[in-house]
């Protein structure tokens, strides 16, 4: 998050909203395990949180995309998933049940426009990898998402009521959200300063 901070000025605009989402992330964490420690129900937090997450990053890959024809299936996409995540969450399962469907919506979505985007930054002609934030922030999205639905689908349907192996799941998730949360930072380095870019 301090690289962000650190980058925020000299970022372009998809980037300054990445920048922001990490910074809702934060916040978010920071409530929901407050909340935990209180032992306080958090699924509200966490399906406003995955709503707004959703949103932002489908925001961030339509300017990342910069395709005018986008725009209308941006809108429609991200209409249905608030429309959705709002009736999940009032409605089914409710606000204080842990919203799985919504997760995997939300998952899937972002999995498929960082894969789409990962494509398009594999066509640009003399792309420098290393200093491409744009692959690191959608590889990060990727990798996370990707071991999301994995985790997602083995912890609630194949060893679903056993304890033992479903901590062992979400311990692989932490770890593979360190690693995201690593290329997050490296992609984000990778921003020009200011005094570069002049």
């Amino acid at each position: 998050m301090v690289v962000g901070l650190l980058r925020y000025k000299s970022a372009t605009k998809p980037f300054k909203l990445i920048i922001f989402y990490f910074l809702v992330c934060l916040i978010t964490e920071g409530i929901a395990t407050s909340m935990s420690l209180m032992k306080l129900n958090n699924s509200l937090v966490g399906d406003i949180f995955y709503i707004t997450e959703g949103i932002l990053l489908l925001a961030f890959y339509y300017l990342v995309f910069g395709e005018k024809e986008f725009f209308i299936p941006a809108i429609i996409i991200g209409m249905a998933y608030l429309i959705y995540g709002i009736y999940t969450t009032t409605i089914d399962p409710g606000p204080w049940v842990y919203n799985a469907n919504l997760r995997a919506g939300e998952s899937l979505m972002i999995q498929a426009l960082s894969a789409y985007a990962l494509i398009r930054i594999s066509k640009e002609e003399d792309v420098h990898i290393f200093s491409h934030p744009g692959f690191w922030i959608s590889s990060g999205f990727f990798i996370y998402f990707s071991v999301n639905i994995a985790v997602f689908v083995s912890a609630m349907f194949i060893v679903e009521g056993n304890v033992f192996l479903t901590k062992h799941t979400w311990f692989i998730h932490s770890i593979v959200n360190l690693l995201s949360n690593i290329i997050f930072t490296f992609g984000l380095l990778c921003i020009p300063s200011l005094q570069r870019k002049s």
